[in-house]
């Protein structure tokens, strides 16, 4: 049932949305009412379905270059359908039920919809408008029942247009209260997040980079990357090539990731992937190369993951790209849960054995990876059984996330990882191969403190050789270092700080931890 919940909501909102353009159209027959509102009402319904698309447009970097210019079109729209209803409501043009519950919802989505704008344009907020994002995306992952909705922009609140004239039919009138107690319903979700959406924007300050430093590692044997790309079927977009390598550039990391969904690859889209990525590898630079998994609109878990598809492509791929990594699934109790619905440990351990004999074959020395994400039981399992010595995984990782409560479910998560290194006792090598925040969501310092805290805690651990920042453009999701109308995020910044901080601590005889592999892999 819980996955049935993402789906109601996108077909609520398409309802919704209809419901609004039909109603705009019968208000501008209306000749008794006062020409004020009916105006409001007509640009309100005129504006709607303009405004939302270049609202999904612009928040994906793939294609917000051509809309950005306009994106202040889907605040605008949102704040006429508040006035809209507030004018119904306070001139009783409306049944005083539906226009109070309409107009304080109205009123409510307007607020965060531009406080969302102004943070994704890399505004400074204050502290009480970034409580309020805080507030509104923990009341939709709540609903959601899933902490990734407050990162998608196809999660979103829609307006409700105030119905200014008797239903005609009981099903009309049957419909508008129907509305009226959804807006209630989120009216109620929002308030009763008021403290934990406060308490989450107060876990961002406890690890303020100004106050959190970063540990020395003398030996410089901390490589740190940024993910490229969405995930790929194909060849990468151009926009995304020409975005992403100027970031690796600007911020000299020394590993880039990329995903790629196996069942969907092809030899063109990986020959392409490797000529994109050639330079960057002649200059010693490290790739790790992860197994994603298809999106599919059908929401129940388990029907977008092909065993025998993703085994059979795992030779083209370290074949052609020749990964120094090789993770043969994403987060296996997340969006490997997602993809291959509920499974024991024991498949993921047969499935990553077969997939590590498969790339060994073609390539010893490409490592096998393996990522911790739930941290729960299962995760426990697979990781004591992916760091011990006998099993086939070289690099054992975690992925550190803030949740809708912030960075508390992020702390709790280092913790467990700290026990899990300190229970096995494993001289592998462990990475960090995901790493982010939400900028919009939480503000664009509340990604910089999620970042910087998770890097902080990598530094001290010596065990920890490698950390994946996530990632580096908006691709489906609003968690990138660039920002889709090209502004470089507060982490960014904090990223080339941290490399230079770790540079400058590296002993003068240090050699890079990236060159010192590039060279041990001379003659191939």
């Amino acid at each position: 049932m819980r996955s049935l919940l993402p789906p109601l909501e996108l077909l609520l909102v398409a309802i919704i949305v209809a419901w609004n353009i039909l109603l705009s159209a019968r208000i501008a027959q209306v000749r008794k009412l006062p020409r004020a509102f009916v105006l409001l009402t007509a640009r309100a319904g005129f504006l709607l379905l303009p405004a939302l698309a270049i609202h999904l447009a612009s928040a994906n970097a793939i294609t917000a270059r051509s809309v950005t210019a306009v994106a202040w079109l889907w605040p605008l729209t949102l704040v006429i359908f508040a006035l809209q209803a507030i004018y119904a409501a306070t001139r009783r043009l409306v049944n005083p039920f539906l226009g109070f519950f309409m107009s304080t919802y109205d009123l409510l989505i307007a607020v965060d919809v531009v406080l969302r704008f102004m943070a994704a344009q890399g505004r400074p907020l204050p502290a009480i408008a970034l409580t309020y994002l805080a507030i509104t995306s923990g009341a939709f992952a709540w609903a959601m029942q899933s902490s990734t909705s407050i990162a998608s922009p196809f999660f979103l609140f829609v307006p409700m247009a105030a119905p200014a004239f008797p239903a005609l039919r009981a099903w009309s009138a049957s419909f508008r209260f129907f509305l009226a107690l959804v807006a209630l319903a989120w009216i109620v979700v929002i308030l009763s997040q008021v403290p934990p959406g406060y308490e989450a924007q107060r876990s961002y300050a406890l690890h303020d980079p100004s106050t959190e430093k970063l540990q020395e590692r003398p030996a410089n044997d901390l490589d740190v990357g940024i993910k490229l790309f969405p995930d790929l079927t194909g060849a990468p977009p151009p926009a995304a090539i020409r975005n992403d390598l100027a970031l690796v550039d600007t911020l000299g990391v020394a590993v880039v990731s990329v995903t790629i969904v196996p069942e969907q690859a092809t030899k063109a889209g990986l020959d392409s992937l490797a000529h994109t990525l050639e330079n960057l590898r002649g200059d010693s630079t490290q790739l790790i190369v992860t197994l994603g998994y298809r999106s599919s609109l059908n929401p129940l878990p388990g029907r977008t993951f092909n065993e025998t598809q993703r085994l059979s492509a795992v030779e083209p791929i370290v074949r052609i790209l020749r990964p120094d990594i090789l993770v043969p699934a994403l987060d296996p109790y997340d969006a490997g849960t997602r993809a291959a619905g509920e499974r024991p440990p024991q498949f993921w351990e047969n499935y990553l054995t077969r997939a590590s004999a498969e790339a060994k074959r073609i390539r010893p020395r490409t490592r096998i990876g393996v990522a911790a994400s739930a941290y729960d039981t299962r995760d426990s399992a697979l990781y004591a059984w992916a760091a011990a010595a006998n099993s086939p995984i070289d690099v054992v990782g975690f992925s550190f996330w803030p949740s809708p409560s912030g960075t508390k479910t992020q702390d709790a998560e280092r913790g467990a990882a700290d026990r899990w290194m300190r229970e096995s006792r494993s001289s592998k090598d462990h990475w960090v191969f995901a790493a982010g925040g939400f900028p919009v969501a939480h503000g664009e310092m509340s990604q910089e403190n999620a970042v910087w805290s998770a890097l902080a805690w990598a530094t001290s651990r010596p065990a920890i050789k490698g950390f994946i920042v996530s990632e580096a453009g908006d691709y489906g999701t609003v968690t990138g270092i660039r920002a889709p109308d090209g502004h470089l995020r507060r982490v960014a910044f904090a990223i080339k700080r941290a490399l230079r901080g770790l540079q400058e601590s590296a002993a003068p005889d240090s050699t890079p931890a990236a060159l010192k592999r590039s060279q041990q892999r001379v003659g191939g």
